[in-house]
């Protein structure tokens, strides 16, 4: 309840979030277009500190470039006086240069060894690092010219800018935000009129729907003015109507409803006892039918030792004991079905080795009955803990299926081995190829339907190996079938 309540939220709710986010929209576009203000003045600050630099820079240039001009004049016209007094005529030149104009930039002379010898008054050498500076060499005097700017006055100009902005900028913030102030008041004032009147149609129509739960009275449309909320009390009005008429048709049903129930009720009890009986009758019809099948086949196996005991092998005994032993265990595999919801199969300590060794031997006449052979590969002393019960099931239906399965004097392979922490148990024979190895393991599924079986002993092998964490694979195509089981070590 606390939860659906924290989750439903009132108008009162919705207009006090609505109006928060139309401030804070307000609030944060007056403060984007202030920004985007502040970035295009920092543009404007950088194309002109571009510009200026640009500027001086090409006046730099000019002025180096008449200084070489006037030294190779005054070389030409001097070249034969000493260094020295072409030096001082070059001053000369210099000073009648930059006396008559006026120049914002600064020459100098610097002779080879790096010393300035000459330079005009603008120039000062603690600034020299901070200036823009161009120099060039004149071989024939061995002289290095050169000429500056200082870029102090840059500063002064982007001060004066800023200055500006700052000022253009608190008249913009406070126009925008008075703006914006005013605005998000109308757009508030006229927002809450708006809900007023739309919470006083919404209890109208809370009040009206608490009304006609009690009595079918439909709700007035006359008091409703929005169109939306129009067409709502429209729909509510003929969901009423139709609630009416049905509650008249339950009332009804209702008085003929106990009838009906206590008859179904004795008639569903009736079903359920004779589905019981049939299902107790079914079950205990198998299981007298499981214990009758089971006597003959211990007999007629019985006497079929005593008789090899006796005299030697007789191939047509040798078809019947095969026979009776793939009968014994269809009978396993049933009497396996019936009693597996019902037993607890206790696992135990198992020579697997050994156990496995015992089945091929009972199968052995079987195999020699079909006209094949088993050949087998069985590592001694693997152990693993299993209920010989299940592992008997897996064991003998796949032996009985290798044999059923396989083509005539072929050989059928029974390998067990150990691999890491498992113990791999493998059975091959040669015959056809699985068609639908997807329903392999169906109950009821039957590869070959003219070779007979019910169908369940593939189905019973996987239900013991899903239970036991045994894993299967099965590879088969045209020349062989092998099915793989992965025991955990004991």
């Amino acid at each position: 309840m606390l939860q659906k309540r924290k989750d439903n939220k009132s108008i009162n709710q919705i207009n006090f979030m609505a109006i928060l986010f139309a401030g804070l929209f307000a609030f944060i576009s007056a403060c984007l277009i202030i920004v985007n203000e502040y970035l295009d003045f920092k543009k404007e600050i950088k194309i002109i500190e571009e510009g200026y630099i640009q500027a001086q820079q090409k006046s730099v240039e000019t002025q180096l470039n008449l200084l070489y001009n006037i030294t190779e004049y005054r070389y030409k016209q001097s070249q034969n006086l000493p260094k020295e007094q072409i030096y001082q005529k070059l001053k000369e030149d210099i000073n009648a240069l930059t006396s008559n104009i006026e120049m914002q930039t600064y020459l100098f002379l610097q002779d080879s060894s790096g010393v300035v010898f000459y330079r005009t008054a603008a120039l000062s050498l603690e600034d020299v690092g901070k200036d823009i500076v161009l120099t060039k060499t004149y071989e024939p005097l061995g002289l290095v010219l050169g000429s500056g700017v200082s870029t102090h006055s840059i500063e002064d100009v982007l001060a004066e800018k800023k200055k500006a902005y700052e000022d253009k900028i608190i008249n913009f913030v406070l126009k925008i935000y008075m703006l914006t102030l005013f605005l998000y008041l109308v757009s508030t004032v006229e927002y809450r009129y708006v809900s007023d009147i739309m919470k006083r149609e919404i209890r109208f129509i809370v009040y009206s729907f608490k009304k006609a739960s009690q009595n079918y009275e439909f709700i007035d449309m006359e008091k409703i003015k929005f169109q939306e909320f129009q067409e709502i009390v429209t729909h509510a009005n003929v969901m009423i109507e139709e609630i009416k008429n049905k509650n008249s048709a339950l009332v009804e049903l209702n008085s003929n409803l106990e009838e009906i129930v206590e008859q179904k009720t004795i008639e569903l009890k009736r079903s359920i006892d004779f589905t019981q009986e049939l299902l107790e009758k079914q079950d205990r019809f198998v299981k007298n039918a499981i214990h009758e099948i089971n006597t003959p086949l211990s007999i007629i196996l019985m006497n079929i030792d005593l008789y090899n005991l006796k005299f030697e092998k007789n191939p047509y005994l040798i078809k019947i004991e095969a026979a009776v032993k793939v009968l014994d265990n269809i009978y396993e595999d049933l009497a396996y079905v019936v009693k597996k919801d019902r037993v607890v199969y206790e696992k135990a300590m198992i020579d697997f080795s050994k156990f496995v060794t015992e089945r091929v031997e009972y199968f052995e006449d079987v195999a020699e009955g079909n006209k094949l052979h088993i050949i087998t590969d069985i590592t001694r002393d693997l152990f693993i803990v299993f209920n010989e019960i299940e592992l008997q099931r897996i064991c003998d239906n796949n032996l009985s299926n290798a044999i059923k399965y396989s083509y005539e004097k072929q050989p059928v392979h029974i390998r067990l081995y150990a691999e890491q922490e498992n113990i791999v148990f493998e059975v091959q024979n040669c015959g056809e190829k699985i068609k639908a190895p997807e329903q392999l393991f169906d109950r009821y599924y039957r590869e070959d339907e003219a070779r007979g079986g019910f169908g369940l002993g593939l189905n019973i092998v996987k239900e013991i190996c899903d239970a036991n964490d045994v894993t299967i694979t099965v590879i088969s195509d045209e020349s062989k079938t092998l099915f793989r089981y992965r025991f955990a070590k004991g």
